[in-house]
């Protein structure tokens, strides 16, 4: 094939993937605001979902034109239906869901209040159910993606974090079984990033881990980085499907 018949498949192929609307959760702050911001720079139209609205508003006033935003908690499935129907009366439903929205504590098993563990099984585990069963649907009928992000705790569990160790492993179960099950009608991506330089360990409780853990999560990944990824999942070449990226920090592992 020459290489002009080939720069014209890229060039429309591309074309086609910008025309991809793209939800993405957890879209105020850290992976998600980095997402959000690549995709809207490189064209692609985006939904993002996020608690905080000022932070989901200055996102908009940056991209007007790309960017629709809506307050919302995963944890909360009525107000995900509620998004549903307002984006189905729009005609704008997703084609790609990114679902990162998600949280942890650092702790010792035998200190964790049983609070933590509950809010980290509703954001990291029914958050992502909850937004995988309202958009499914849709996914299935425009043979969608669904980029689910994990971590490396979701292989490997850490002293300090075995409960949230427990719920990324959850979100590889996840991807697993749609995999196994929607092969051929929904792609499936999981992103598993180790440290990140994010406000995700801020909310640790315990002073003494906190202090520990900081330095070592100020040094690692730029957020970007992980968007960049995601990028490159979504663009996959036609007929391809990348089911896994794990992406770690250049040094020895804690």
């Amino acid at each position: 094939m020459s290489n002009r018949v080939n720069f014209v498949l890229r060039f429309a192929h591309s074309c086609i993937q910008k025309m991809k609307k793209i939800l993405i959760t957890g879209a105020s702050q850290g992976i998600g605001y980095q997402t959000a911001r690549l995709l809207a720079l490189e064209g692609y139209t985006l939904i993002c979902i996020a608690r905080n609205e000022d932070a989901l508003n200055r996102l908009k006033a940056d991209f007007p034109t790309h960017v629709k935003v809506f307050s919302c908690d995963v944890t909360d499935y009525l107000r995900l239906q509620q998004i549903h129907q307002e984006l189905e009366q729009m005609d704008f439903l997703p084609d790609v869901i990114v679902n990162n929205a998600g949280m942890g504590y650092f702790e010792r098993i035998e200190d964790g209040p049983i609070d933590h563990w509950h809010h980290m099984v509703d954001v990291n585990i029914k958050g992502v159910m909850n937004v995988i069963h309202v958009f499914l649907p849709h996914l299935i009928r425009v043979h969608g993606l669904i980029v689910n992000v994990g971590s490396v705790a979701s292989h490997q569990v850490f002293p300090n974090s075995a409960m949230y160790a427990s719920t990324k492993h959850a979100v590889k179960a996840i991807c697993d079984g749609l995999r196994l099950e929607l092969a051929g009608k929904v792609k499936v991506t999981m992103i598993s990033p180790g440290a990140v330089n994010t406000g995700f360990v801020d909310s640790t409780t315990d002073e003494r881990m906190l202090a520990e853990y900081k330095p070592y999560f100020a040094t690692a990944m730029d957020p970007a980085a992980v968007a960049e990824q995601i990028k490159h999942c979504i663009e996959a070449p036609l007929n391809t499907v990348i089911s896994e990226i794990i992406i770690r920090p250049d040094r020895p592992v804690k």
